[in-house]
């Protein structure tokens, strides 16, 4: 299997060239993280020379563990596995991380961008559409209860939502106040088991820049 060491030497001349990079772990992140969260990711396969990679664009409220891979594509050239003894293949990589894969991450700041983003999901695996939770939650944050009710109502009537979230009763409530703590608290929890305190930077959700031209509770994209 690659070893962290073989990640860090992968990915040193990426870190030498863009500040705005950090590698944690196996995760090549793109600072600051907010809502959105956006890195490469370097996987370990049975092999102990060749390994994956893949970009990754979640977001932060969302509830993990240690993991939060998806959202992404598989970086890849036909015919080509990613060795650490086949220095061309190492360069290729970076060429595909540095001239690819960061100018389509850096693309994606906010939640609106993300779902933008999700909505290029290939036909055959529009796995975002499906996740009838993540859509609720989305509506949330940007203000809609009576959307986000409609969705995970309509989806544990049908049976494609399985089971009832935690904040279901605050939603029921309409305790958008509630809400939005509850996701706070959750994105802190998300942001730690991803080990990413370093570099997380609390942001206003959407709904709380509404009826406030101009306003932000930090400078930078939601």
């Amino acid at each position: 299997m690659t070893t962290i060491s073989d990640v860090k030497k992968l990915i040193a001349p990426l870190l030498e060239r863009h500040h705005d990079l950090a590698l944690v772990n196996r995760k090549l992140i793109i600072k600051s993280v907010r809502h959105v969260l956006r890195f490469v990711c370097i996987d370990r396969r049975s092999d102990p020379f060749t390994f994956a990679a893949d970009t990754a664009v979640n977001l932060s409220f969302l509830n993990f563990g240690g993991w939060s891979l998806s959202g992404g594509r598989m970086l890849y050239i036909p015919g080509r596995l990613w060795d650490t003894r086949d220095p061309e293949s190492l360069q290729l990589l970076r060429d595909m991380i540095e001239f690819e894969a960061l100018p389509e991450l850096r693309a994606i700041n906010t939640i609106d961008d993300f779902v933008a983003h999700r909505s290029n999901d290939p036909e055959n695996s529009r796995y975002f559409f499906a996740n009838l939770n993540c859509l609720a939650v989305i509506a949330i944050v940007k203000g809609d209860l009576d959307k986000a009710a409609s969705i995970l109502e309509a989806g544990l009537a049908s049976g494609k939502q399985d089971c009832v979230p935690k904040y279901y009763p605050l939603l029921l409530a309409r305790d958008q106040q509630g809400l939005l703590d509850f996701f706070r608290r959750q994105q802190l929890n998300s942001i730690a088991a991803l080990k990413l305190e370093s570099y997380f930077e609390p942001a206003p959700f959407p709904v709380e820049l509404q009826g406030q031209p101009g306003a932000r509770l930090h400078p930078g994209p939601a």
